[in-house]
């Protein structure tokens, strides 16, 4: 078992079970992608040591035809009570077979995993679906169109359908903006509406701006954010080789 700090509880970490080393690397490289700390096990004694330490927020585990005794195995042990179990398997025949062994999970996903599939299932079965589609970290120079002169800041988060906009001068709640920023060689302009807003003076934590949710956007627009944030994903995936994968 990897080892990994147990001292701060306010950690997601997952603990996978596969047995296909390239799956589990490939899994945990997304879900460090996602925010999550990760831990992997060999064995179950390895696992139930771990979920005596730390109550991992749930359990990846992979189903091929030996691991179902050792996953039902699992879910019987104290220690696995009340963790979410999300399946992965790339057989119908052995899901069939878990579940008519009286085998339970929060969520069945099919190998090899889906991207959008994995985030949205975690948005749905751990994060209360906060999120339908996938948030990325950015920093691209924005132009608010109601003040173009002087309206400029940054979208230092972006997803599909909003963005999080900072600027020293947060538009007023429910107020409709359109912005401009370019990605990939393309400058889009869009109109959004003002979900939620923080000032500078609510603390050094606090990153003045404001949170949108598109209301006008082209569908050429809308293709072209969801591309550059998949490849934002699959690029940090490949790129970077964690310690603990």
């Amino acid at each position: 078992m990897q080892e990994t700090d147990t001292r701060d509880k306010n950690k997601k970490y997952v603990l996978i079970i596969d047995a296909n080393v390239l799956d589990r690397f490939s899994t945990c490289l997304l879900l460090q992608r996602f925010g999550y700390y990760i831990v992997t096990a060999n064995t179950k004694e390895e696992a139930t040591a771990f979920m005596a330490m730390v109550k991992p927020s749930f359990v990846v585990a992979a189903a091929g035809s030996a691991d179902l005794p050792v996953l039902f195995e699992m879910q019987k042990d104290p220690h696995f009570s009340e963790v979410p179990f999300i399946l992965l398997t790339s057989s119908d025949r052995i899901l069939e077979d878990f579940l008519s062994r009286g085998g339970n999970a929060a969520a069945y996903l099919r190998k090899p995993v889906n991207v959008e599939e994995l985030y949205r299932t975690l948005q749905s079965v751990i994060e209360k679906g906060r999120r339908r589609n996938i948030r990325i970290p950015t920093r691209l120079t924005a132009t608010l169109e109601d003040k173009p002169k002087e309206g400029k800041g940054f979208v230092s988060d972006l997803s599909e359908d909003g963005v999080f906009l900072q600027s020293l001068e947060p538009r007023p709640m429910h107020a409709r903006i359109p912005i401009s920023f370019e990605l990939m060689g393309r400058m889009i302009l869009l109109e959004a509406v003002v979900l939620y807003r923080t000032a500078e003076e609510e603390g050094s934590f606090k990153r003045p701006g404001m949170g949108m949710k598109f209301e006008k956007i082209s569908p050429v627009d809308r293709d072209l954010i969801k591309t550059y944030i998949l490849d934002h994903v699959k690029e940090g995936m490949s790129r970077h080789r964690y310690y603990n994968c």
